[in-house]
């Protein structure tokens, strides 16, 4: 049962619909981005994701990038954790880079815009925290 402030997701042609939020979520994180990479967004574009977990406080997104596609948060108003699955990539915080390899991760404070951009073919898991103040709790 969906614990989530959100529905289900709803299912593309190549994925099914499946709840963005339960008590317990568990991930084979390289089948995920094996599956990913077999999507045809990937296939004939350079990247592609998808949402593992969603709720009104937290994103969970798994991404698989080629060589050379970048992701970037432009306002850098939330907490972000960048791990690096399989590949390599690089991270521009505010005048500061870093290279990270598999297995590495980088935690990058809230009111930092950042860049990552695969070096090469990388799968990477980008978690998301919203500041509270930005979180609507309905209250």
């Amino acid at each position: 049962m969906s614990t989530s402030a959100y529905d289900d997701t709803s299912g593309t042609s190549v994925r099914g619909g499946r709840p963005l939020m339960e008590r317990l979520m568990v991930f084979s994180l390289h089948a995920e981005s094996a599956a990913l990479r077999d999507e045809p967004q990937y296939r004939e574009g350079d990247r592609t994701s998808r949402m593992l977990a969603k709720d009104v406080d937290l994103r969970v997104m798994l991404t698989v990038l080629r060589a050379g596609a970048a992701l970037d948060e432009q306002d850098g108003e939330s907490r972000v954790t960048l791990q690096v699955l399989d590949g390599q990539a690089a991270v521009e915080v505010v005048g500061e880079s870093a290279e990270l390899s598999p297995g590495e991760v980088a935690v990058i404070d809230a009111g930092n815009p950042w860049l990552v951009h695969a070096i090469v073919d990388s799968a990477l898991l980008v978690t998301i925290t919203l500041p509270r103040e930005k979180v609507d709790t309905g209250s």
